[in-house]
């Protein structure tokens, strides 16, 4: 694989997920030592440790079960996406999923007047490029580039510019136009974790162990909580387009194939 394109994931698919036939009706249950480890480049690392440090523990958990839910509906039901471990394309969505949400911080959320997932994909832009942005939380990153070269853990500007389309457009959920692989696979993951959409493509005990490895005690809480203070402090916020959102979140939380998993109910 050398087409750019290709490598860092920006094939453009149909924005409406249901043009993309899968190619199993009955994915099978996928292990979770199938799944791991995560990448672990420098960047991976350097970029990882960022946000273990930046994002609450529940949003880094929904963040790599978003990675994970990623790769097994790829594996069963869209091998076509040829997500292979140890590969860029795979590097390029692990820190895809990784940085997301980093917009919905306390730190950040307020320090902007942006929709969240913009300026998520603006910072992501800059911090994969520029190893200084993270130098001051990273030292244990900051060693690798001074032993192996700086370059090392430095996204190119084609897989940052693909990373940051997708986190920008993660909220854009609409059946119009095209959208990046990439993009897909963000769709996939987090409306899955987030309100239960799109079970059909992973086994039910897929789901159950990536839970198991990576809890969600209180994320439908967590996370309706977030949009409804995007929403109070930025009326008109991306995510405001998606209508009855908070419900829909809150309802996965009763008994949704995800959010049945909180163990911190209302």
């Amino acid at each position: 694989m050398s087409d750019p394109y290709e490598i860092y994931g920006f094939t453009a698919l149909p924005a409406a997920q249901s043009l993309i036939k899968p190619a199993t009706d009955s994915p099978k249950e996928i292990k979770i030592e199938d799944l791991l480890p995560l990448p672990s480049s420098p960047l991976a690392k350097r970029i990882n440790e960022y946000c273990k440090l930046k994002l609450s523990e529940d949003t880094y958990k929904h963040s790599i079960r978003v990675y994970l839910y990623g790769k097994a509906i790829s594996k069963e039901c869209f091998p076509q996406f040829n997500l292979t471990n140890n590969e860029k394309l795979d590097e390029t969505w692990f820190l895809t999923a990784l940085l997301h949400d980093i917009g919905t911080t306390d730190e950040h959320i307020h320090n902007t007047r942006l929709s969240y997932e913009f300026w998520a994909g603006f910072h992501a832009l800059d911090i994969l490029q520029n190893p200084s942005s993270t130098s001051s939380t990273n030292t244990s990153s900051n060693s690798v580039e001074k032993e192996q070269g700086v370059a090392i853990a430095i996204a190119t500007k084609d897989q940052a510019e693909s990373i940051s389309e997708a986190i920008i457009r993660h909220q854009d959920i609409q059946n119009n136009g095209n959208i990046t692989l990439i993009t897909r696979l963000i769709h996939l993951g987090t409306l899955l974790d987030n309100i239960g959409s799109g079970s059909n493509l992973i086994h039910p005990s897929t789901i159950k162990n990536i839970i198991e490895k990576y809890s969600r005690p209180n994320w439908s809480n967590c996370f309706a909580n977030t949009v409804k203070k995007e929403k109070q402090y930025k009326p008109y916020t991306m995510v405001s387009r998606i209508d009855g959102f908070q419900d829909k979140i809150l309802e996965n939380q009763k008994n949704g194939v995800t959010g049945k998993y909180d163990t911190a109910k209302l």
